[in-house]
């Protein structure tokens, strides 16, 4: 449905130049709902506006439903307006002189494709009732809540019926209670109409349950793609470790071939651990990545491969665990109990690491 070949956009300045996109690639199937997750710069969002139209790449190509809407080999260049694409920005961009139901009506009066009088309410409506705001069609937009004001955004890109919706970090305004409920309305709502989605965000959580695929990008490039599973589950390197949820990252040295179920055994500098190595790092030096769930105090009869000795240092209440900081050496572990199976601070405790949960990978692979 979107397909992303080879995409690259330099942005020029009078004393410097920024490569923000550099070859990147990805095809988002029909219906699909596709992540562009990254940190700030990492070039998630210009790449959203390159499948908008609102920046014009200076490489690559992109096609939507198989048709080219921007080519640099063939010199295409079709203009966002003409694009059949739906996009909701971060700041909604609602008109404030307008009533709800004037502000989804806009593009189907002042759109390049003007629609017949006598179809405006109804469709309207209809895109309104999709969002549960069909009873307030008449308040003045400003109005509106923050979670109101972000469905009438989503309102007024479905009600074009667009082949592609594309949505860049929609939910960022909202507080944090309203953002959990608009995760699942959002998900919910395009889903029912299978609209194919590209979205963005900076937020793991946000991306690990709304999506189908999920990108991570960094440095203008996608440094993993895979479901929302293998990403958190079998992250490729070091920084996509680090950036999806919470993980312990250890320096070590590979010192055995894998073994036939893929294991390897890896020296750190207090001990050895016996690790994973889903991404292939199979020798030399490499990066232990654990993550805080995956520790847990060692249960009696725990064989002694993957036992760490530590000492508690820090212990933080969250509500329904325990973040805990345990010193091991002269590293840190961030470990997460059960508030009502949490040691004092500065009890000795022993940690037990499953080897499968030990994933061996490169620093940046």
């Amino acid at each position: 449905m979107i397909e992303v070949e080879h995409l690259s956009l330099t942005y020029h300045s009078a004393k410097q130049t920024h490569l923000a996109v550099n070859d990147v690639s990805f095809t988002v199937q029909k219906g699909q709902f596709y992540t562009l997750l990254g940190p700030s710069g990492c070039g998630k969002t210009t790449t959203l506006r390159c499948v908008a139209g609102l920046e014009r790449p200076d490489l690559g190509e992109i096609r939507v439903d198989g048709a080219a809407v921007s080519s640099s080999d063939k010199d295409i260049w079709i203009p966002p307006n003409r694009r059949s694409i739906g996009m909701v920005f971060q700041s909604y961009a609602i008109w404030p002189h307008m009533s709800v139901f004037e502000n989804v009506a806009f593009p189907l009066r002042y759109g390049v494709k003007k629609t017949p009088s006598s179809e405006i309410k109804p469709r309207v409506m209809k895109a309104l009732e999709m969002v549960q705001l069909d009873h307030l069609a008449d308040r003045a937009a400003p109005h509106l809540s923050g979670g109101q004001q972000q469905r009438l955004a989503l309102a007024r890109a479905f009600v074009m019926e667009p082949k592609v919706l594309l949505l860049d970090e929609p939910l960022s305004n909202l507080d944090a209670k309203l953002r959990e409920e608009m995760r699942i309305e959002l998900r919910h709502l395009v889903k029912s109409m299978g609209m194919t989605t590209i979205f963005v965000t900076h937020e793991q959580i946000e991306a690990l349950t709304l999506s189908d695929v999920i990108a991570v990008m960094k440095d203008g490039k996608i440094a993993q793609e895979g479901s929302p599973l293998d990403i958190y589950q079998k992250p490729a390197n070091a920084f996509v470790a680090d950036f999806i949820g919470k993980s312990n990252l250890v320096p070590g040295t590979v010192t055995t071939n894998p073994s036939a179920n893929g294991m390897v055994r890896v020296d750190c500098a207090w001990g050895s651990l016996a690790c994973a190595a889903p991404s292939g790092a199979t020798s030399g030096a490499i990066m232990v990545a654990i993550r805080p769930e995956h520790l847990e105090l060692t249960p009696s009869g725990t064989p002694d491969e993957n036992v760490l000795q530590g000492t508690i240092e820090t212990t933080a209440f969250v509500g329904n665990m325990t973040d805990c900081i345990v010193k091991v050496g002269q590293h840190s572990f961030k470990v997460q109990l059960h508030p009502d199976r949490t040691p004092a601070v500065g009890s000795q405790v022993s940690l037990y690491i499953a080897a499968r949960h030990c994933l061996a990978m490169r620093e940046d692979a």
